[in-house]
């Protein structure tokens, strides 16, 4: 009787017990696969595919911009040229 629990048992939760452990770690890493940035003005985090990310200057930094970072520099930019008269 000591045997079959040593050879065939205890095997089998062993198996049973690693096999949940890592179904656990895999539906949890699932939920959270989109990547986080931080915008490089507001330095609110958004993710990656919501973002626009241009590289600056010749050292080949990345900077990441959000839409509505990108959307008032382009409202102060045109109503910049509004104000001067140009």
């Amino acid at each position: 009787m000591f045997f079959v629990i040593c050879v065939f048992i205890v095997p089998i939760i062993v198996f049973v017990i690693l096999h949940i452990m890592t179904r656990d770690k895999s539906d949890s890493e699932e939920q959270n696969t989109e990547p986080m940035e931080m915008c490089a003005f507001c330095q609110r985090d958004f993710p990656i595919n919501q973002m626009l990310e241009k590289e600056v200057g010749t050292y080949g930094k990345i900077y990441c911009f959000c839409r509505e970072c990108i959307e008032g520099l382009y409202n102060e930019f045109n109503n910049y040229g509004v104000k001067t008269g140009e």
